[in-house]
């Protein structure tokens, strides 16, 4: 055999196996892209469900215009703790209930079991807005993120304080005038 020959045999062969595994590190780059993408997509569907439900809130809250202002500070001011059961009152009177005393707690109730069942580990605070007008209202949504990989916490967490460390929660907050 030529000896040109012979120190070509198994270069084809060298060639196909570093393709190989260029394509093998050019696959696995896809697919942590694609990981990451799906995580990316749970949180954002995460947090358009819980800005939908402060929506909800707000509408709920607007619809008691008699009793809005005066049951700010109480009724409509709550903390609700992971996993902590929500009790949703009924009316002392069948027939009308206290638009100060009453329709906020039934609101607020009702609200965050709608909260619980499409959050995981959802906790939330409710209260009057400390800075700025006395007729608004600031709400934060927590939630455990599922594919938690971040070693930070998330500071829109700060208002919750059973989660403000976690940092397998993520947060909303909003401000709202319901009148």
């Amino acid at each position: 055999m030529n000896s040109l020959v012979k120190r070509q045999l198994g270069i084809s062969l060298i060639e196909v196996l570093i393709s190989l595994i260029i394509a093998a590190f050019g696959l696995l780059g896809l697919a942590g892209m694609q990981t990451r993408s799906l995580s990316m997509q749970i949180d954002s569907e995460a947090r358009r469900v819980a800005a939908g439900l402060i929506d909800q809130l707000r509408e709920r809250v607007a619809a008691n215009q008699e009793g809005y202002a005066r049951a700010l500070t109480q009724g409509y001011s709550q903390t609700f703790n992971p996993g902590a059961a929500v009790q949703v009152p009924a009316c002392a009177n069948a027939d009308v209930c206290n638009a100060i005393t009453e329709v906020p707690l039934i609101q607020v109730g009702t609200w965050m079991r709608d909260v619980q069942r499409q959050l995981p580990g959802a906790t939330a605070v409710i209260g009057p807005t400390t800075a700025g007008s006395a007729n608004s209202m600031t709400v934060t949504i927590g939630w455990i993120e599922p594919n938690a990989t971040v070693v930070a916490t998330d500071n829109a967490c700060a208002r919750i304080e059973a989660i403000s460390a976690d940092p397998k929660y993520r947060c909303v907050t909003a401000t709202f005038y319901p009148g």
